[in-house]
This record gives structure tokens, sequence and C-alpha cells, in this order.
């Protein structure tokens, strides 16, 4: 009857060993998978966080290669608009050279000029918004945002320089066009200052002034045309003189923005140059206060083991009768 119990006992504790062991097993099992399975996500996950990096990558590099390509699109327009310019200056010196107001040279000069400044127009359209778009790259920042915005503070300055010319070239041309209305009345004998031409031009009155020539009705006309032509092709050149101040009234606007960007770049330099003379101050004083330590720790070490020594020697004279 033992020897029954005995075997029924011996079988069950058997039994309950595999159980558990198939359970165990199962577990470790499950467990291996289920790490498996977590490395394949995370796996997953650093692919896609990478993917995703090389995507960001990828658009700035798009960002920056749209930029320059934009920057040499107005550079073009930019050597166009100059070329334009040196034409407008031969048309205005071939209509001066012409013994009178020739109206094909004056519309021609004209027309080149009204292209000139919607030309102009465009470019300043241009510059404002890659002005504008610097507010998004801080120039203290990485290196492609200030090379950002040396390319369209060059650019500003190429177009101010083109301007100016081209309000000096109208400014010239304008006087020397009064001249020339001054003298075809000097040819009759008659005697008019450039104030009186610019006075007779703003109120309209220039060809009153032929009234009182004696001449023949064909001369006279011929003499009236003349003066008509070139008094027209003045006041255009007064036209065109008030759009290059309107241009030349948001370059300097985007000039100063440049300068003020350029004022808080100085500004940054000068702090980061303080900034690392106290770095450098406070390296110093630690570098002292280190050998102090140093110092005091040496001398404590000196000091102590004098102490131990006199204990020591005190201990051996009070221990030594006995």
């Amino acid at each position: 009857m033992i020897l029954h119990y005995l075997y029924t006992l011996t079988i069950l504790t058997c039994r309950l060993r595999a159980f558990l062991a198939d359970q165990f097993s199962n577990f470790f099992r499950m467990t291996a998978r289920d790490r498996l399975i977590e490395m394949q996500q995370l796996s997953g996950m650093e692919e896609g966080l990478r993917n995703t990096r090389n995507d960001s990558t990828f658009v700035n590099d798009n960002g920056l290669a749209h930029f320059l390509e934009s920057v040499d699109s107005i550079r073009h327009i930019l050597m166009t608009l100059n070329m334009d310019r040196e034409s407008i200056q031969n048309e205005q010196e071939a209509s001066l050279a012409a013994g009178c107001a020739d109206p094909h040279k004056c519309r021609t000069v004209n027309d080149h000029s009204d292209q000139f400044i919607r030309q102009a127009r465009v470019v300043r359209g241009r510059l404002r918004e890659a002005t504008d778009d610097l507010k998004n790259y801080p120039e203290s920042g990485f290196g492609t945002g200030r090379a950002r915005h040396e390319q369209v503070r060059t650019l500003i300055t190429s177009f101010e320089t083109i301007m100016t010319k081209f309000s000096e070239d109208q400014t010239s041309y304008k006087k020397r066009a009064s001249r020339k209305v001054a003298e075809y009345f000097r040819k009759q004998n008659i005697e008019v200052t450039d104030r009186q031409i610019d006075h007779a031009l703003e109120n309209g009155s220039l060809f009153s002034l032929t009234r009182n020539i004696n001449m023949g009705v064909s001369e006279k006309k011929a003499l009236f045309d003349d003066v008509k032509n070139r008094a027209t092709d003045i006041m255009l050149i007064e036209k065109h003189i008030q759009d290059i101040s309107e241009l030349f009234e948001d370059l300097h606007a985007m000039v100063q923005q440049q300068g003020e960007t350029i004022d808080r770049i100085e500004t940054s330099v000068c702090n980061a140059t303080e900034y690392a003379g106290r770095a450098e101050r406070d390296v110093r004083a630690a570098v002292q206060y280190r050998q102090k330590s140093y110092k005091w720790k040496i001398i404590i070490c000196i000091v102590l083991i004098l102490l131990v020594l006199i204990l020591l020697m005190a201990a051996k004279a009070f221990l030594w009768p006995f």
C-alpha cells in the first residue's frame, strides 16, 4: 500500500515537472518572439526616422537650390537692365545730337525708358520677396543663412548702383534737353533762362513764348513742333524721375533692413567678445583656485604627518619607562 502511494506520488511529480518545463519553455519562447517583434518595430521606427531626416535634408537642399536659382535669375535680369541703361543713354545722345527734335527718336527713348522702369519694378518686387524670406534664415545661424544674406545684399547693391546711374542719366538728359529748348529761342533773339523754361513747363505755358516770334508760318510751325517735342520729352523724363524716386524709397527701406541686420550681427559679435573675455577670466580664476587648493592640500598633509609623528613620539616617550 505504501509502495502504491509512493509510485503514484512519483508519477504526479514527474507530470508536474513536465508541465512546469513545458510552461517555462512556452514562456521563454513567447518572450523571445516578443523581443524579436519589438526589435523589428524599433528597426522600422529607426528606418522611418532616418527616412524623415533624409526627406528633411532633401527639402532643405531643394530650398537652397531654389534660392540659388532665383538669385541667378535676378542677376541675369540685372545684367540685362544695365545693358538697357547703356542703350538708353546712347539713344539719348543720338536724340540730343539731332538738329531738331525727332519725334521718332524721342518716342524710342521714352518707350525704352518705360520698359526699363517696368523691368526695374519687377526686380524690386523679387528683391522684396527675397528680403522678406530672409527672416526665416537668421544670419547668425548656419552657414547657409549667412550665404543667403550675402547674396541678397549683393543683389540689392547692384540694383541700387544701376538705378543711381539711370537716375543720373535721366537728370543729365533733362538738363540738356532744356538747354536745347533755350537754344531754339535764342536763335530767334529771345533770351530765356533754364528757370523760366522749367517754370513754363510746370505751368504748361511754354508754347506762349513763341507768339512774339516774327517768322513765316511754316518756320514758326517747325519751331513750334521742335519745342513741343522737346517739352513733351522733358515732361516724360520728369515722370521717369518720379518713378525712379519711388523705386529708391523701396531700395532704401531694403538697405535699411539689411543695415539693421548688420547692426544686430555687430551687437552679437560684441556680446560674444565680451562673453569670451569673461569666460577667459573665469578660466584663469579657476586655474588659480585649483593651484591654491593643491597647495592647501599639500600643507594639510604635511601638518597631519607632523601631528602623527609628534603623537607617536609623545606616546613612545610616555610608554618608555614601562
